[in-house]
């Protein structure tokens, strides 16, 4: 008796618009995901080898763009102009103090069925985040 309340309220509910039939009558079928054009994942650590603690890590999804980057959308940007290769980023002109505090950047990545890897030292987080386009940069600041 309960089921036959309920299914006469949702066909009503449905009748007058305010919910989908097929949602009344079956679940409606899951939309097909899309594949990212690239995948890239970046790894910061403290010091000249890869030996050294992680200061920061990223995931990074383009087209869709996603991830755990804090600024997915620069990052595709750059890495879409680079084609997926890391060392094919355009570097952005940026002031960065001379501070001696080295970091070694791990990123790899995945871009139309290309892979790009690369391993690179720095002096400083802000010189690794400008060299790479802002791509390194996975700082949680903003810049005015």
């Amino acid at each position: 008796m309960r089921k036959r309340r309920v299914r006469a309220v949702l066909l009503s509910v449905a009748a007058l618009g305010l919910l989908p039939l097929s949602a009344a009558a079956a679940p409606a079928a899951a939309a097909p995901q899309r594949a990212p054009v690239g995948e890239a994942s970046i790894v910061i650590h403290q010091g000249t080898s890869t030996g050294g603690r992680v200061l920061a890590a990223a995931y990074l999804r383009c087209y869709p763009t996603g991830g755990t980057h804090p600024r997915p959308y620069s990052a595709c940007r750059a890495l879409t102009r680079a084609d997926g290769d890391f060392r094919a980023l355009e570097p952005v002109r940026r002031p960065c103090t001379m501070v001696y505090r080295p970091v070694t950047v791990v990123a790899k990545s995945s871009w139309r069925g290309s892979a790009s890897f690369v391993v690179r030292g720095y002096p400083n987080l802000c010189v690794a985040a400008a060299d790479s386009g802002g791509v390194f940069d996975l700082s949680r600041r903003t810049y005015g």
